[in-house]
């Protein structure tokens, strides 16, 4: 398994569990929101191709994680212990 691969699967998995804890599902349907989290990292991936700066590893975390803090009963420091403070930083207030 590649890098990016082994960063998306650990990511998605903790941002599934914890928006599944809350029981959160996309507005007006009844699918898992980890199916909208999926989805806005496919456009990160696929943005991602148009550049070569592009750090596509804090993006699939980005992406991944960017409703966790508001939706989610995820502290701060789980974000830290989980990933990293930089990670963290981009979620908290």
């Amino acid at each position: 398994m590649t890098e990016l691969q082994t960063i998306y699967q650990r990511t998605i998995k903790f941002a599934a569990k914890k928006h599944a804890d809350q029981n959160q599902v996309i507005p007006g349907t009844n699918l898992p929101y980890v199916v909208h989290l999926s989805n806005v990292t496919m456009e990160i991936l696929l943005a991602s191709q148009n550049t070569t700066t592009f750090n596509t590893a804090f993006a699939i975390q980005t992406a991944l994680l960017h409703d966790i803090l508001e939706d989610t009963q995820t502290t701060f420091e789980e974000l830290v212990t989980e990933f990293d403070e930089e990670i963290a930083r981009l979620f908290w207030p």
